[in-house]
């Protein structure tokens, strides 16, 4: 059996190659994805439809092509892994989103079970969805 290090560098590689069927088959059926923040797709989702229909497919509305996102480093393995990671893209106002992201996983028996996602949010509002900040 695989690493649960393994196992979360492979859901970074799969969602690089936009193959996100094969990387969301590395989730259990009752998997909680956390998204931190008060952006229009922050929240916590519960299973893997809530999850695709309510934040990954109203996201990806939001960016032009593809997210490029680079692992940095894996803390941790077992039960919990912690991902450091930067992404690259653009968004549907044409402008840059370079985000900083830490990914806390939580996994049991071979798949991942828990996603909580910290990122810079203000970037999501002004870049993403083309928001002004006072």
């Amino acid at each position: 059996m695989a690493s649960s290090r393994e196992i979360v560098q492979r859901w970074f590689d799969l969602i690089a190659k936009g193959d996100a069927q094969a990387a969301f088959a590395l989730f259990s059926d009752d998997v909680t994805y956390d998204l931190k923040g008060t952006t229009p797709v922050s929240g916590v989702y519960r299973g893997l439809k809530q999850i695709v229909e309510d934040f990954f497919t109203p996201w990806r509305k939001q960016i032009v092509g593809d997210i490029a996102l680079t692992v940095d480093e894996l803390i941790g393995d077992g039960d919990r892994v912690v991902a450091l990671a930067r992404g690259k893209a653009k968004t549907i106002h044409g402008l840059p989103y370079d985000n900083d992201y830490v990914f806390v996983f939580g996994l049991r028996d071979g798949k991942i079970r828990e996603v909580i996602e910290y990122l810079d949010t203000a970037l999501v509002e002004t870049a993403a969805y083309g928001k002004k900040l006072v």
